[in-house]
């Protein structure tokens, strides 16, 4: 916290490849500089040593890959991890936040857990994904801390606390699935966790488009915490996406075909209002309309309660 930029600079120019990947990241569309930056001390000088120390420790993260190139976890890792990382940034800079490289790093590294238990329980890991499916989805960490004892949250802290990461970055990281634990804390943590909990729903579109009743609290929660409707979302996404590219290429991972995060958005919604749809021919015309209504606008379509699964009509197994 209270080092000389020179020092900084000094150590970084001992890695020349880390430099020169600084500085690619440093002049790409991430940060859109209107004028190249040519030296790291102008790097540093121009963002920052957090900036600088979250950039240095993403950019660093591929020395720990195992695997093989055609180790499919390991790539789909990869894919979310990056996207996370981006996705947390660019909502924190779309939001003002005080810190987003800081949002940034801790995007990237929020489940790093997951790759630590998957490593050391093979069999377990692939039994637990054949009996909780969907509540992976919803309650990761309570099916995990079932399963092994532990959960990946609570790994990822505990391996980034040792890295002498700032209890801002670990804490967040720790409750990321359970936000409201420190919704009594530091504003800043709490914020942090609320904004990982979302990216993490974000970089799972693919899976979370199949259950309508998640795609549409995740539909809630970006109205609610961010303002965005579906379309913003959806147009968000896009215009975020060349920059996951951009990242990946920059920490050299080899991800296969990238998801398109934009497109399944719109593909899950639209499945939700049909579903949506289908479901309110059992309620009264106005209801209806309302439905029709938000899905125009892009709204997220609030379903209530039935005690049938959505979709199904009254009497139906």
């Amino acid at each position: 916290a209270d080092c000389d930029p020179n020092e900084i600079v000094s150590l970084l120019s001992q890695d020349p490849a880390l430099c020169a990947k600084l500085l690619k990241a440093v002049n790409s569309c991430l940060y859109g500089l209107s004028r190249p930056v040519s030296s790291v001390s102008r790097a540093v000088a121009i963002l920052g040593l957090n900036t600088v120390r979250s950039l240095a420790l993403g950019l660093s993260l591929p020395a720990m890959r195992t695997g093989s190139g055609t180790d499919t976890a390991m790539r789909d890792y990869w894919v979310a991890a990056v996207a996370g990382g981006i996705f947390a940034r660019e909502l924190a800079v779309r939001s003002r936040r005080p810190a987003p490289e800081d949002d940034l790093i801790a995007g990237l590294l929020q489940d790093l857990g997951s790759i630590l238990l998957r490593r050391t329980f093979p069999r377990e890991w692939a039994t637990c994904l054949k009996e909780h499916g969907q509540r992976l989805l919803s309650e990761p960490c309570e099916v995990e801390d079932e399963v092994f004892g532990i959960n990946h949250a609570e790994i990822s802290a505990q391996l980034l606390r040792s890295w002498k990461l700032p209890d801002d970055v670990v804490e967040p990281i720790r409750h990321h699935h359970q936000p409201h634990r420190l919704a009594d804390g530091p504003r800043v943590m709490a914020q942090r966790a609320e904004l990982l909990h979302f990216v993490g729903n974000l970089t799972q579109l693919d899976l979370i488009a199949q259950y309508p009743h998640l795609l549409e609290q995740l539909l809630a929660t970006a109205k609610a915490r961010f303002g965005m409707s579906r379309s913003q979302l959806v147009k968000f996404l896009e215009e975020v996406a060349p920059k996951v590219v951009a990242f990946t290429g920059l920490i050299d991972q080899d991800v296969g075909q990238r998801p398109d995060f934009a497109a399944i958005l719109c593909s899950g919604t639209e499945e939700l209002v049909k579903l949506t749809v289908e479901n309110s021919r059992f309620r009264d015309a106005p209801d209806l309309a309302r439905i029709e209504q938000h899905a125009a606008r892009g709204d997220p379509v609030l379903v209530r309660q039935e005690p049938e699964p959505l979709g199904v009509p009254p009497g139906v197994p």
